[in-house]
């Protein structure tokens, strides 16, 4: 057995006395030399929650691959990566990769998320980093390979092999079997795959806080927090009566969206291959898929300086790659007024390194970046980076349209369809028992009367349990639509209480 260096002879590596930075999947400690010199010594974190040893690893030698393959090919500002090692059977006892300090501050110190008290950056400030980041999307477009998975090195030279994008591993979705994980040779190979994990996940693993018809509310919806922050609450109690997010009624609901963004992603991607088809056969480019105000670093000019934290990267369908990312975080629209900007950045990157007589290869990428913004909706989707999934749905519906019913109609008719009447009865046969329900709505309803009774009449009127059903001739809803609990209802629900709050203390003021 080889013996440890001198500097492990008498002391064993104690991770929490170096008071590491951590993050959703990684700490990372500085490392200072007497030279000046700082190093960033980053590692996977263990433990409950986080992903096993086994995919974490992957990731970690996929993410060193990826940086040193972009730092040879391109421009693109990233860490150097010195050492690395994925598992643990080293010196150090713990799998690691040792990068450079990123220079500049991080984006986060002054583009600040929504309902921040801290005052944001000016417009002109952020187009100018969403004009970069074109500029960088133009570059990944020219990192190009010839099957959509990830980056492996082995003795210094780079190929592809299985896919971790998040919406592969992530939610425990590596540990779904007889999912198709790569590398892909098509553009329909990895969207089929990707949907496959998203169907086996919405169908047996924990759903989290996604409810289809009842989206957790969004800071970003009210004006008023307080406002928001009961809506959070009416919606914590009404998805907690009857189990709502992990029952078979949810998870059918989720079934038929996915099914249906089967169909949609494969019209949409017999619309692209008419822009592709001249192309050569390397057709899958390299995208950083949380390009978030946390991983990106300026300096006192908004100059970006480093693109950090390049897990879940792979290589992808270019429309994949050819749509603005989501900013201040990877799950927010990025605003409207900065489309532009992004565009511009990638048109100007493309027209000042295209040569003349590839104008169709410009021609073909500018169309593709005109038509790719569906495609921002469906990785947010099938990745649960969402918080309002069935908005994503409907505006995929709409944009991949014309269809013969609006959204709402389509998804009652799917309902009462033989095919998914049938998977939601194999499903309900996993459902909690009457007496388990009662268990968990004694642990996570609210103790306030008033808040309880909300929820379950809320659940009475929307009659949840109407669906998947045939010949219903008793539920509130037998003939109507489907219910949505939104913004529009918790809205409507802090309107009222607050207009009965106005009216007592008028009658109060009144009798005094």
């Amino acid at each position: 057995m080889q013996s440890r260096a001198d500097i492990f002879q008498y002391a064993e590596f104690d991770v929490n006395a170096l008071f590491p930075k951590c993050g959703s999947f990684n700490w990372a400690v500085r490392l200072e030399f007497t030279d000046g010199v700082g190093w960033l010594l980053r590692s996977p974190q263990q433990g409950y929650g986080h992903l096993s040893e086994d995919t974490s690893g992957l990731l970690l030698a996929s993410e060193a691959a990826t940086l040193r393959y972009i730092k040879a090919h391109s421009t693109i500002p990233v860490p150097d990566v010195f050492a690395y090692s994925s598992s643990k059977d080293n010196e150090v006892g713990i799998p690691y990769m040792l990068l450079s300090i990123a220079s500049g501050s991080p984006l986060e110190d002054t583009w600040k998320n929504p309902g921040a008290d801290e005052p944001n950056m000016t417009h002109v400030d952020k187009a100018k980093i969403v004009t970069q980041l074109g500029v960088i999307a133009w570059q990944l477009s020219q990192l190009r390979f010839p099957q959509a998975g990830s980056i492996v090195e082995e003795d210094g030279s780079f190929s592809v092999r299985t896919c971790l994008s998040r919406g592969m591993v992530l939610h425990e979705r590596d540990e779904l079997e007889d999912v198709p994980r790569g590398p892909f040779n098509s553009e329909q190979e990895y969207f089929q795959s990707h949907l496959s994990a998203f169907l086996q996940h919405v169908k047996y693993l924990p759903l989290g806080f996604h409810c289809l018809f009842a989206p957790i509310p969004a800071l970003t919806e009210y004006k008023d927090p307080a406002a928001c922050r009961m809506a959070v609450d009416w919606w914590n109690d009404f998805v907690a009566v009857q189990s709502k997010i992990d029952s078979s009624y949810n998870r059918t609901d989720y079934v038929i969206v996915g099914e249906a963004l089967l169909e949609l992603v494969t019209k949409w991607t017999s619309m692209l291959s008419e822009s592709l088809s001249n192309h050569d056969q390397k057709r899958f480019v390299l995208h950083h898929p949380d390009l978030s105000v946390n991983n990106i670093f300026v300096d006192k000019d908004f100059n970006i300086t480093c693109i950090i934290d390049w897990s879940f990267c792979s290589s992808v369908p270019i429309s994949m790659l050819l749509t603005a990312p989501g900013l201040p975080q990877s799950k927010d629209e990025l605003d409207e007024s900065l489309l532009s900007p992004f565009e511009n950045g990638f048109r100007n990157a493309l027209a000042e390194c295209v040569h003349p007589h590839d104008g169709h290869l410009e021609d073909n990428l500018l169309d593709i970046l005109s038509r790719s913004r569906p495609m921002w909706l469906f990785s947010r989707i099938i990745s649960f980076d969402s918080t309002a999934d069935l908005n994503l749905f409907s505006r995929i519906w709409e944009s991949l349209g014309p269809h013969e019913q609006d959204l709402l109609e389509y998804l009652r008719s799917m309902q009462a369809a033989d095919k998914y009447i049938a998977l939601h009865a194999e499903l309900e046969k996993d459902d909690p028992t009457e007496l388990q329900m009662a268990a968990e709505e004694a642990e996570f309803l609210s103790k306030n009367v008033e808040k309880r009774a909300i929820a379950r009449k809320l659940t009475l009127v929307a009659d949840w349990a109407s669906r998947y059903r045939k010949g219903d001739t008793q539920g509130i809803r037998r003939n109507g639509s489907v219910f949505v609990a939104d913004k529009r209802l918790w809205q409507w629900i802090y309107q009222c209480l607050k207009s009965d709050d106005t009216n007592a203390q008028k009658k109060e003021d009144h009798v005094e």
